[in-house]
C-alpha cells in the first residue's frame, strides 16, 4: 500500500480539525482560569485543612499531636444511666475543638496571622485547665485578653449567676471571655445588665434597712454582672450542632469542608468570569475587526463565554480547595508536597479535558488511536502549561498576569508540537494494524518533549535570574520620575534588545522627529 503525502482533507477531516481547534482553545482557557485561581485554592484549601486537623487530632504538616480530636471524643464511653448528661458534656469538648478549627480556617481565609489554640495543647496551661479553654496566639505570643472559657450547659441564667455571685460556684471564670452556645448567647448580655440593675436596687433597699454588709455584697455581685455582660460571646455553634459534632464527627467535618469549598467556588466564579470575559473580549474584538462577526454576535459570545468561565471557575476552586486540604494533611510526604503545587487547581481542568476525549471514544466518535492521541496531547499540554505558568510568573512578576500568559503559551506550544509530531500518523485511523506505529510515534514525541523540557530547565537556571533583574530595572524606570522621558525610553529599549527586538525610537527627540516626518510607524 503506497502512502500519499499530498492528500486533500475530506469535509469530515476538516470538521474534525475545527473541533480539535475549539477543544484546544477551550483547554487553554480553562488552564488560564485554573492558574489565575491558584491563590484562591491555596487559601481556602489551607482553611479546609484545619477541619481535618480538628477531626484527626494531628497536624501532619508539622507532626504536632493535639490532646484530642473530634474522632477521639466520639469514641468516649457513655454511661447509660446518664446518657443525655454525658453526651452534652462531651459535646462541650467537641465544641471546643470544632470552633478552634473554624476560627483558624476563617483566619486563613481572611489573611489573619492570629491562630486559636486549645489550652490543652499549650504547655503554659497543661491539660484540663480549670479556667481557660482556648487562647489566641500571634507570632508565638498569647494575645492579651484572648483567654476564654466555653460552657455548654442547660440553664444559662443559673450559669451566669454562679459566675457573678461573689461566692459563686464558677466565680473563677470572671475576667475571661465566656463562650456560650449561639441560642444562649442571644440576650445574655442584656440579662446580665438587668440583673446588675436589680441588684443595685436591692442594695439601696438593704442600705435603707441598715444592712450595710448585705448592700455591699449586692453591689459587688452587680459589678460582677456588669463585667460578665462585656465578656459573654457567641461560640459560633448551637448546642444541637455541638452534639452533632460529638455523634457524627466525620459527617460534620465533611460539611465544614463542603461549606468552605463552596465559598472558594463563589470566589473562583468571580475570577473565572473576569478572566473568561477578558479573553472573549479580545478574541471577539479581533473577529469584529476581521469582519468575521457582527457586534451583536460578538456581544452574545462574550456573555456566553463569561458564564461558562464562571462555571469552570466555580468548579475549579471548589474541587481544588477540597483536594488541596486532603493533600496538605496527608500522612505521606509525597502527597503533601503536591499540595504546594498548582496540581489541585488543575485537577478540574484535566478531568474536563480528558473527559471530553473519553466520552467521544465511548460514543464511537473516535477510535483507540485518536483517543491515545488526544490524551497524550492534552497530558503534555497540562504539564507544560503548569511549567510555563511558573516561568511566566517569574518573567512577568505581576500577580496572575505572568502566570496566565505563561500558561497560554505553554499549552499552545505543546499542543502545536504534539500535533505536528503525530500529523504523519493521522491516516492510521483507516488501519487498526498501524496502532503500534502510532504508539511508537507517541513515544518518540514524548521523548522529544522531555528533551525540550530539560533544555528549558537549563534555560531557566541560566537566563531567568537575569531576565527577572532586567524586568525589575524596567519597572523601576517606569515608576520613576515622570519627567525623565529619555531615561524611560532607554530602559524600554534596553529591555526590548534583551528580548531580541530593536525599537524604532531610542530617544524622545527621535520620536518628535518622526512625528514631524512622513515615515511609516514600524510595529
Amino acid at each position: 500500500m503506497e502512502s500519499n503525502e499530498n492528500f486533500t482533507l475530506s469535509p469530515s477531516d476538516s470538521n474534525q480539525q475545527q473541533r480539535d481547534k475549539v477543544q484546544i482553545e477551550s483547554d487553554r482557557n480553562r488552564t488560564v482560569i485554573a492558574v489565575a485561581e491558584g491563590e484562591i485554592v491555596e487559601r481556602f484549601g489551607s482553611a479546609s485543612a484545619e477541619y481535618i486537623k480538628s477531626y484527626r487530632g494531628v497536624d501532619n504538616e508539622t507532626g504536632q499531636r493535639f490532646a484530642k480530636g473530634l474522632a477521639d471524643i466520639a469514641k468516649h464511653k457513655v454511661n447509660p444511666d446518664y446518657a443525655t448528661q454525658n453526651i452534652k458534656q462531651q459535646a462541650g469538648y467537641s465544641a471546643e475543638i470544632a470552633t478552634t478549627g473554624r476560627d483558624n480556617a476563617e483566619a486563613i481565609i481572611n489573611g489573619d496571622t492570629v491562630r486559636t489554640i486549645r489550652s490543652d495543647d499549650l504547655k503554659e496551661y497543661g491539660r484540663n485547665h480549670n479556667v481557660v479553654d482556648r487562647v489566641k496566639i500571634q507570632d508565638g505570643v498569647i494575645v492579651e485578653g484572648s483567654q476564654s472559657q466555653m460552657k455548654f450547659v442547660g440553664d444559662r441564667d443559673q450559669l451566669l449567676k454562679n459566675i457573678a455571685k461573689d461566692d459563686g460556684k464558677f466565680s473563677r471564670y470572671r475576667g475571661v471571655k465566656l463562650e456560650l452556645p449561639s441560642e444562649q448567647y442571644e440576650g445574655a448580655a442584656e440579662h446580665c445588665r438587668q440583673q446588675a440593675a436589680d441588684l443595685r436596687q436591692k442594695a439601696i433597699e438593704a442600705e435603707a434597712a441598715g444592712k450595710q454588709n448585705v448592700a455591699d455584697k449586692l453591689r459587688r455581685d452587680a459589678e460582677n454582672y456588669d463585667q460578665l455582660a462585656g465578656n459573654v460571646c457567641d461560640s459560633g455553634l448551637t448546642t444541637r450542632q455541638a452534639i452533632f459534632y460529638r455523634e457524627h464527627p466525620g459527617i460534620a467535618t465533611a460539611i465544614d469542608i463542603a461549606r468552605t469549598s463552596h465559598r472558594a467556588g463563589i470566589e473562583g466564579a468571580k475570577t473565572g468570569a473576569a478572566v473568561g470575559s477578558a479573553i472573549s473580549l479580545v478574541v471577539n474584538i479581533f473577529n469584529i475587526a476581521q469582519q468575521k462577526k457582527t457586534l451583536g454576535e460578538a456581544a452574545e459570545d462574550i456573555v456566553v463565554n463569561t458564564a461558562k468561565a464562571a462555571a469552570v471557575g466555580y468548579g475549579t476552586a471548589f474541587a481544588g480547595s477540597a483536594i488541596k486540604a486532603g493533600l496538605q494533611q496527608s500522612e505521606k510526604q509525597a502527597l503533601r508536597s503536591i499540595a504546594g503545587t498548582s496540581a489541585p487547581a488543575l485537577v478540574v481542568n484535566i478531568c474536563l479535558s480528558l473527559g471530553v476525549s473519553i466520552k467521544r471514544y465511548v460514543n464511537n466518535e473516535i477510535d483507540e488511536a485518536q483517543l491515545l492521541h488526544e490524551i497524550g496531547e492534552k497530558g503534555a499540554g497540562m504539564l507544560s502549561s503548569g511549567m510555563m505558568a511558573a516561568l511566566g510568573q517569574v518573567a512577568i512578576p505581576i500577580p496572575v498576569v505572568g502566570a496566565a500568559i505563561g500558561g497560554m503559551i505553554g499549552y499552545t506550544l505543546s499542543s502545536i508540537f504534539y500535533q505536528s509530531a503525530l500529523e504523519a500518523a493521522r491516516g492510521a485511523a483507516l488501519s487498526r494494524a498501524r496502532l503500534a506505529q502510532i504508539r511508537a510515534v507517541e513515544t518518540e514525541a514524548r521523548a522529544c518533549i522531555a528533551q525540550q523540557q530539560a533544555l528549558l530547565d537549563e534555560f531557566i537556571a541560566r537566563e531567568i535570574p537575569q531576565l527577572h533583574k532586567d524586568t525589575q530595572r524596567l519597572f523601576k524606570a517606569i515608576s520613576g520620575e515622570a519627567g525623565n522621558i529619555d531615561g524611560l525610553a532607554f530602559a524600554v529599549n534596553d529591555f526590548a534588545t534583551l528580548l531580541g527586538f530593536q525599537l524604532q525610537f531610542q530617544t524622545m527627540s527621535e520620536f518628535e522627529d518622526f512625528m514631524d516626518s512622513d515615515k511609516p510607524l514600524m510595529l
